[in-house]
């Protein structure tokens, strides 16, 4: 499953994301690999690395996660 944000694209909110956790978990991944990235491809990253930093819990609350996991190139 590739997870391209480039020419043309569009970057995926946060809140997309959000409902998305294992996609945007994916999505930081691939961002970590990342030489270069245009400016679609940094916003599309950040905005999945959000949705990981804080997540919600069972009871439906935000914790953040880990910062220093998530930091790419």
């Amino acid at each position: 499953m590739a997870f391209l944000a480039g020419c043309g694209d569009e970057a995926k909110t946060s809140d997309y994301y959000k409902a998305h956790l294992d996609e945007a978990k994916a999505r930081v991944a691939e961002c970590k690999k990342m030489e270069k990235m245009n400016e679609t491809q940094q916003r599309d990253c950040s905005n999945a690395n959000e949705a990981v930093l804080f997540q919600r819990d069972k009871n439906n609350k935000f914790y953040q996660s880990s910062p220093e996991a998530f930091e790419w190139k």
